[in-house]
């Protein structure tokens, strides 16, 4: 599944995907990592993140306020509290980010499978 982010801008695709990351591997002496590829709409309109699937684990150091904060403007203030809390709850074990994903009202809508985004013309197609 990808995601469809409320902002369109890649920078601001980098910095969730980039905390998606810090979730796993909290940020030491190494190079910046990604969790997800980042894309934009060919019109310009609109950034998504992904693939997002299956359960990672979740660095008992991780900074659930920091990806909680970075999406906010996209989600209630209930639904921050709760994004915050699932991934606090995770800590030290392991979180299925795509099914927190779908468990938030607000964002669950702008969820796509590839095919939808390819059918929404996301990726540029090669004719044969």
């Amino acid at each position: 599944m990808y995601l469809i982010l409320s902002t369109p801008s890649i920078e601001y695709a980098e910095a969730i995907s980039r905390d998606l990351w810090l979730l796993v591997r909290p940020a030491g002496n190494e190079t910046t990592q990604y969790y997800t590829g980042r894309y934009a709409h060919p019109d310009g309109t609109k950034v998504a993140i992904g693939p997002v699937e299956g359960t990672h684990p979740i660095h008992a150091d991780a900074d659930e306020l920091s990806l909680a904060s970075l999406i906010a403007p996209a989600i209630t203030d209930e639904e921050e509290g709760a994004f915050a809390q699932t991934i606090a709850d995770a800590k030290g074990g392991s979180l299925d980010v795509l099914a927190m994903l779908q468990a938030i009202d607000s964002l669950s809508p702008n969820l796509r499978t590839r095919e939808q985004l390819e059918a929404e013309g996301w990726f540029a197609t090669e004719e044969i």
